[in-house]
């Protein structure tokens, strides 16, 4: 209590007289992170992108981290390009790359792009460029033309889980008859009748 009163006195002493106090020195500047760091981070957000985070958690996982958008952007930037220079240059990938590291290099575009569909601000817009970049270069294996349909997955449910049809690994749960036996049914009544 007594130094707040005397802060206040020397305060009005100051302005009577005319005289500043000094300025406080700024604060320090704030390190800049090595490549390793902003990778380790950065492939932290990509893991958690991979699980479920949406726009918020990746926001507050840069303000914990104190990272800002930009940076992580910028370093994003020069990591793709020397990823793709890394491609060109001789002994590098040329579109012959090694089918594992075709497949690592199609997780990362997925993972980028999964970032870049989040949409939280430059870092996004970045990764989902590169992620476009790698899958141009890298295209993911074609699937066959099924009609439209798109890919069919046969599946039952017998017993007490899922199975794919032709599963004899799910047998032997309680209530495989019941199941097997309101299966039929509903078969039967799917086929259409004439």
């Amino acid at each position: 209590m007594l130094n707040k009163i005397w802060q206040f006195l020397k305060q009005l002493i100051q302005r009577l007289l005319g005289t500043t106090p000094p300025p406080a020195p700024p604060a320090p500047p704030r390190p800049t992170l090595t490549d390793a760091e902003y990778e380790s981070k950065f492939m932290e957000i990509l893991a958690g992108v991979n699980v479920g985070w949406s726009r918020g958690d990746v926001a507050g996982f840069l303000i914990a981290k104190r990272l800002r958008d930009g940076e992580l952007a910028a370093w994003l930037r020069r990591f793709g390009t020397r990823l793709f220079e890394g491609e060109n240059s001789e002994g590098g990938h040329g579109g012959t790359a090694p089918t594992d590291a075709v497949a690592s290099l199609q997780e990362l575009a997925r993972r980028l792009g999964l970032l870049g569909r989040i949409g939280s601000g430059e870092l996004s817009q970045v990764a989902g460029n590169i992620g476009l970049e790698i899958l141009t270069r890298f295209p993911l294996p074609v699937v066959e033309d099924d009609g439209g349909y798109g890919n069919v997955i046969e599946a039952v449910f017998v017993g007490d889980g899922l199975g794919v049809s032709g599963d004899e690994n799910r047998g032997g749960g309680e209530g495989d008859d019941d199941a097997l036996h309101n299966l039929d049914i509903a078969q039967r009544q799917l086929e259409p009748t004439e």
